[in-house]
């Protein structure tokens, strides 16, 4: 059996960094931590930016909040 743990950082509301633990199924088999987050982070344009205003394009997104960082960690228990 595979275990796998999402947690994505996203700027709260006070700009601080919030970390989040994404609700993951027990019964995956054929998942990667790719496709988990691939599937759980939405790409976002910026809407300011113009060429050489020092802004970003775009960002990644969980619930149309900003993610700062991402971590997956999978793990395969023994014996099932």
């Amino acid at each position: 059996m595979k275990i796998l743990m999402l947690i994505f950082g996203v700027v709260s509301s006070d700009g601080y960094i919030e970390l989040i633990k994404i609700p993951i199924s027990s019964q995956i088999k054929d998942i990667s931590c790719e496709k988990l987050i691939d599937s759980n982070r939405k790409w976002q344009e910026n809407p300011n930016y113009v060429e050489g205003n020092g802004e970003v394009w775009g960002y990644y997104t969980y619930k149309d909040r900003p993610i700062m960082l991402q971590y997956c960690s999978e793990r395969v228990v023994d014996g099932e």
